[in-house]
């Protein structure tokens, strides 16, 4: 588990997990946090356990990712509902954690201390093109959060040297409000490098979050956490017989103690 300085305070309990230390078996070995992937249902359930363990969480919540740009107030435990679709979470709740899995896009994880709100966020760049982290923000300063004590930070995520696009995704990237060159890098063979986690700091930096943090861990090239990508291309380079694009999903954590 991987924890960053800038949520490192008291009265918060925060983790970005890896792959390893939990108990399913291969293709998803070992913390796979995902209901979704076809693991047995007794390996998450097991692994949930495990992190809440770890952050010492009464409850953890969770939402059914679909790239988009909604995110779920958590008033109270009662009208929580983990099959609900979006790609965020808010909520002022003390024993609460709020997750996000991911195997190559970005979490993001977000608290104002000053009024005990935490937010976090699953932005690959379809949710961060659409307004995923500007939902997230707003969604904060609807229960009470204010932009000058929002502290962001990005976890695990591919990096721009792994994160070769094409010209269709690029047109979509290069069209939006925040787009700055510097994110795109051509190659050689005509495609493009995309910095995700650059992008995304622009965006905060737009919604005037000033204080931004990275773990800076490349998914791709880390083999301690899952890839998606890395995945397809063990396939493409048939490394794998099974031709399945099967593999687990880290979860990243937030919560007030």
């Amino acid at each position: 588990m991987i924890t960053h300085s800038f949520l490192n305070l008291e009265n918060v309990t925060h983790g970005f997990f890896n792959s390893k230390g939990g108990v399913s078996k291969k293709p998803y070995d070992s913390l796979n946090c995902s209901f979704n992937n076809g693991d047995h249902l007794k390996n998450v359930l097991k692994n949930y356990e495990i992190v809440k363990k770890r952050l010492k969480i009464k409850h953890l919540l969770k939402v059914n990712q679909v790239h988009s740009s909604k995110v779920i107030t958590i008033k109270n435990i009662e009208d929580y509902n983990s099959e609900i679709d979006g790609d965020g979470l808010v909520t002022n709740l003390s024993d609460v954690g709020i997750s996000i899995l991911t195997a190559d896009c970005c979490p993001v994880l977000l608290l104002d201390k000053q009024n005990k709100i935490i937010g976090a966020c699953h932005a690959g760049w379809k949710g961060a093109v659409s307004g995923i982290i500007e939902s997230t923000i707003e969604k904060m300063e609807k229960i009470g959060a204010n932009k000058n004590f929002i502290v962001a930070v990005m976890g695990p995520t591919i990096q721009k040297h792994s994160y070769e696009i094409g010209n269709d995704v690029y047109n979509i990237i290069k069209n939006t409000n925040t787009f700055n060159q510097e994110v795109i890098s051509k190659t050689t063979n005509g495609k493009y490098l995309f910095d995700l986690p650059l992008f995304i700091n622009h965006k905060l930096l737009s919604l005037k979050i000033s204080k931004i943090g990275n773990v800076n861990i490349d998914t791709y090239t880390n083999n301690t956490f899952f890839s998606h990508r890395r995945k397809i291309h063990e396939i493409l380079n048939n490394k794998e017989n099974n031709k399945n694009i099967l593999t687990g999903r880290q979860i990243s954590i937030i919560g007030l103690t």
